[in-house]
């Protein structure tokens, strides 16, 4: 009987146990692709329709050219302090639309 009350407990403590959402700070913006074309730091970026400007890898836009029209989910990293004001971010999606 003792058993079963333990592991009962046990099981309410771990259902209401606080999870973390990692969603909830990915954010979705559309915008378009910068290509500099050139190797200094910053040279890719994407220029959002809100304003902002998101400083991100090479590896995240070289299938697209400068002036791509982009749907993008990101998350932020922070500012970059080389570029301001850019937005450091890791891309979760990216995806040419029209």
């Amino acid at each position: 009987m003792t058993r079963k009350i333990l592991i009962g407990l046990a099981l309410v403590f771990a259902l209401s146990c606080n999870k973390d959402n990692d969603d909830d700070s990915i954010r979705q913006e559309k915008g378009n692709v910068w290509l500099s074309g050139g190797l200094a730091f910053c040279a890719e970026q994407i220029h959002l329709d809100n304003g902002d400007t998101l400083i991100v890898n090479i590896e995240d836009v070289i299938s697209f050219t400068s002036g791509d029209r982009v749907r993008v989910k990101y998350k932020e990293l922070g500012i970059n302090e080389s570029c301001i004001p850019g937005i450091d971010c890791e891309i979760v999606d990216i995806e040419k639309i029209e």
